[in-house]
């Protein structure tokens, strides 16, 4: 083969793995959307029908469509399913990253449905995750105000939440304000709290959660 040959051999594969990458993108973007409007519709059957499909399996790795499945199961609420999702994966195959992220994500939603016992066997799980691998103690430092935030309302958090807006994104300014206005309220220091949901609305962008936020705010944060 000479070198004129090789060249347009060489073309040819790179065109080939240009066009098999760009299908399996655009493929992969496709059974996202099917499997991500299954959830919001509910429809049960139906996502397990995509998700359990040849397509499915052979565009997904396995942790993504049990990634996937663990948020399906924690847009419907469910403790139980939530936590057998969780053992499944943790016997799976995954990078450090993948499982972290799996812990961070089940955290989150005990947290957000205030279960304490449920979210402070995650933290122990995360926090035994961090020490095995070394990773950085920030983490067990963020997952722990959580708790001290959302359960314990410690007024001791707020200059942490202090140190976080003073080095965020204006998108996460709202978050962090809406935690800190979280614990002010509880502890009866209104005002304050007031100040920092009008912080939210200032950052708030997404026009469905800024009319949640105005309707706290209206209701002089007997919602919050």
């Amino acid at each position: 083969m000479d070198s004129k040959q090789i060249a347009i051999a060489v073309v040819v594969t790179l065109a080939v793995l240009t066009i098999t990458y760009i299908v399996k993108k655009e493929l992969t973007k496709k059974y996202t959307m099917k499997l991500m409007k299954a959830v919001i519709e509910e429809d049960d059957e139906k996502f397990d029908q995509i998700a359990d499909s040849f397509m499915v399996k052979m565009l997904f790795e396995p942790f993504n469509r049990e990634f996937l499945r663990l948020n399906r199961y924690i847009a419907k609420g469910s403790d139980k399913k939530v936590k057998e999702q969780l053992s499944l994966i943790e016997g799976m195959r995954t990078s450090r990253n993948q499982k972290l992220t799996t812990y961070q994500t089940v955290f989150q939603y005990f947290l957000s449905t205030d279960n304490v016992s449920n979210a402070k066997n995650i933290q122990r799980k995360i926090n035994a995750f961090v020490d095995e691998y070394k990773l950085d103690e920030e983490i067990k430092r963020a997952v722990d105000m959580d708790v001290r935030m959302f359960f314990d309302h410690d007024l001791s958090t707020i200059p942490y939440i202090d140190e976080k807006l003073a080095d965020c994104s204006d998108q996460e300014k709202a978050v962090w304000n809406y935690r800190k206005a979280y614990v002010l309220n509880f502890n009866s220091k209104h005002d304050e709290a007031m100040a920092c949901m009008q912080e939210v609305l200032k950052y708030t962008t997404d026009p469905m959660q800024k009319e949640i936020m105005q309707k706290i705010v209206d209701n002089d944060l007997k919602d919050l």
